[in-house]
């Protein structure tokens, strides 16, 4: 049983207030870096007190899942301003300027800072980050993440898909070929955040070329998992979109139904999607929440 926390983090007040007073030409970059290192130091705090197994640096420099790898590659930007999916945030939508982008230079530590242990590292799918553009999934993938996968030291790199669950026609076959071509770098994951992965499992969601498969339990049934499913399963039962915390005794007894009803072998427990949608004092106890939730779930086996 693993735990850790894929996506992007809340900032604090504190934080927000210094990003808008820069905008307002109240304080300086340096003031809004210094408060940044603060919050990120709290970060890993409460992830090393909860006890999770693969450190995150929260992504607290990022508007969005997809701008460090706007910012770093040639041909893409950000566009229109678009809704993210049915909650009141809204973020720059990727844009091409050319059919064949690629990336300029690796993520730096602005985007990927260092940290004192095993991490993971989260960046868009090839198929979120070609939504809108125009470019295959293919394309972007062999351009742009590959290379930025090559860069990236991580244990485990989550792929935040947030579209295709809610795609009607779409289909896991179109995801294989371009994560294929994501191989032989850092295991990886492909987390469809936010949606019921019912129909994306029962099409073959668990036979894609990747080393872990992350559902929504708000969205999808137990019973819709595939018995015998033999890849590491990214469980979201942090709701990352509710203010209401959980009950780390029944999230442990879920992970023991995984095990014991669905057979499922290897399961980390994670938030559902981003953690970005609540306070930073919600999203801190529902941390240390799911570290308690991996601590009842090992000593009960």
């Amino acid at each position: 049983m693993k735990a850790f926390v894929p996506g992007i983090y809340p900032r604090s007040e504190r934080l927000v207030q210094a990003t808008r007073d820069l905008d307002r030409a109240r304080t300086s970059q340096e003031a809004v870096d210094e408060q940044v290192e603060r919050d990120l130091a709290e970060l890993l705090s409460v992830q090393q007190q909860a006890g999770l197994d693969l450190l995150t640096d929260g992504m607290l420099r990022s508007q969005d899942i997809f701008r460090p790898l706007l910012e770093a590659s040639e041909g893409l930007e950000t566009g229109a301003l678009t809704r993210f999916l049915d909650t009141n945030t809204f973020y720059r939508a990727p844009h091409a300027t050319t059919a064949t982008p690629r990336l300029g230079a690796p993520l730096g530590e602005r985007y990927v800072s260092a940290l004192p242990g095993p991490r993971l590292v989260t960046l868009p799918s090839p198929f979120a980050l070609s939504q809108g553009t125009g470019v295959p999934a293919l394309t972007i993938a062999e351009n742009v993440l590959k290379p930025a996968l090559d860069a990236v030291d991580a244990d485990l790199v989550v792929l935040a898909e947030p579209f295709f669950g809610r795609a009607e026609d779409a289909a896991p076959s179109e995801l294989e070929e371009p994560l294929a071509a994501l191989s032989g770098g850092p295991k990886l994951a492909l987390q469809l955040t936010f949606c019921d992965a019912r129909k994306p499992l029962e099409q073959g969601l668990g036979e894609l070329p990747v080393d872990a498969i992350g559902i929504d339990f708000y969205g999808t049934h137990l019973s819709d998992v595939p018995k015998g499913f033999d890849k590491l399963l990214l469980a979201g039962v942090i709701d990352a979109r509710s203010s209401t915390l959980e009950d780390s005794r029944e999230l442990a007894s879920f992970a023991e139904r995984l095990h014991n009803e669905r057979e499922v072998e290897q399961v980390a427990l994670v938030p559902n999607g981003d953690l970005q949608f609540v306070s930073e004092r919600i999203a801190r106890e529902k941390v240390l929440r799911l570290g308690a939730a991996k601590t009842a779930t090992v000593e009960a086996a």
